[in-house]
């Protein structure tokens, strides 16, 4: 069916994505089911810029670095230029906890995880574990996994906003192999607020391998990772149950692959600085099979740093933050306007470059439940 651009549709798209923009996020994900072209335009930016500033919300990047002693530091860079400094920090913290680094995030709820690693209990080295929201500076420190294993991934995900519930994912290395077959054996626990407690899952036997740090793309109520071998590690939050896919067949073999979320589906771009990149995209909940997107494309940049700076988060499906080793940038696909967020060449005595990363943060200012009493 053709699609229906007369000025009495056009008018009611425009009046109800004028109400959509006075709505929570929590409550967007359920009004752009109602119509595609809504789920469409309300993912422009012009359309979020509005929406945060009408719920007192903001978006933007946490700047996670080590200083010249190591020690774990973080800094807010606002997605917008121009927009007032939001002070955003882990400084309320308790300054015993001074040193926190940053394990895992949910990008749509503004929480965090955080691992003090040099926390010392009973002559041990024993971490501490906290929870955080820090837009309203609440945190919890809860309580510790099995953490005699080396962790390989890490993951958060807000799976109700009413009730306030949440879940983490830890993957460790037992440093056993599966004698049948020579794969590794990891061990995987799962926190969930409501218990308060973790949880034990069978250990995922795979040959597969975990790319150091990197956070997990959220869509579809799971966690994604690209594996090494460029197959795509799922984790339903709903079942607690992982399951493994390959990525599109025209990247079968790249080594310049990055997960992103679009649109809130899951997506896969070509990442190499200099060129351009395209987009694939699962189009429904527990697919395999990816859509090209024939009409998003990042085209590459030309000149010095911005020559170097690739694809790391699309904010909404017009724009795409792009980083390099000395900046962030918003790039706007319609115009080709690069616009600078964040330039590092005059910070580098506050950080060791090889150890920094952005991590995408979207929040409002309302306190939530980060304990099982409620408080």
């Amino acid at each position: 069916m053709a699609k229906d651009n007369s000025p009495t549709m056009v008018m009611v798209e425009d009046v109800m994505l004028e109400i959509m923009s006075y709505c929570p996020a929590s409550e967007m994900a359920k009004l752009r089911q109602l119509n595609k072209e809504y789920n469409r335009r309300s993912y422009e930016l012009s359309f979020i810029k509005r929406q945060l500033d009408r719920t007192n919300s903001f978006f933007g990047y946490i700047f996670h670095y080590r200083d010249q002693k190591f020690r774990s530091r973080s800094s807010f860079v606002s997605a917008f230029n121009g927009e007032e400094k939001i002070p955003i920090s882990l400084a309320f913290l308790p300054p015993r906890h001074n040193n926190v680094a940053i394990k895992a995030c949910d990008t749509h709820h503004g929480i965090l995880l955080c691992v003090d690693d040099n926390v010392y209990k009973g002559g041990r080295r024993i971490p501490d574990y906290i929870v955080c929201k820090p837009a309203t500076k609440q945190y919890r420190i809860i309580p510790n996994p099995k953490t005699r294993w080396f962790t390989v991934a890490t993951g958060l995900m807000v799976v109700s906003s009413n009730p306030f519930r949440y879940k983490i994912i830890r993957v460790s290395d037992t440093n056993a192999k599966v004698s049948k077959n020579g794969v590794d054996s990891l061990s995987c626990e799962v926190y969930d607020s409501v218990s308060d407690a973790w949880k034990r899952l069978p250990n995922m036997e795979t040959d597969e391998f975990f790319p150091g740090d990197v956070k997990p793309v959220s869509a579809y109520g799971c966690l994604h990772w690209l594996t090494e071998n460029n197959n795509v590690m799922r984790f339903c939050m709903r079942t607690e149950t992982w399951s493994i896919f390959p990525v599109p067949n025209e990247l079968v073999g790249d080594s310049c692959l990055m997960l992103v979320s679009y649109e809130g589906k899951l997506g896969v771009i070509h990442s190499r600085w200099g060129e351009g990149s395209d987009i694939w995209v699962l189009e429904k909940s527990f697919a395999t099979s990816w859509v090209r997107l024939e009409d998003a494309k990042v085209k590459a940049l030309g000149g010095d740093d911005i020559f170097k700076a690739q694809p790391i988060w699309f904010p909404s499906n017009d724009s795409v933050s792009r980083s390099s080793s000395s900046s962030l940038g918003l790039y706007n696909m319609n115009n080709d306007i690069y616009s600078y967020l964040y330039r590092m060449q005059d910070f580098y005595h506050m950080y060791c470059p090889a150890m920094k990363y952005f991590v995408p943060f979207h929040s409002n200012y309302e306190r939530v439940c980060l304990n099982r009493d409620g408080e």
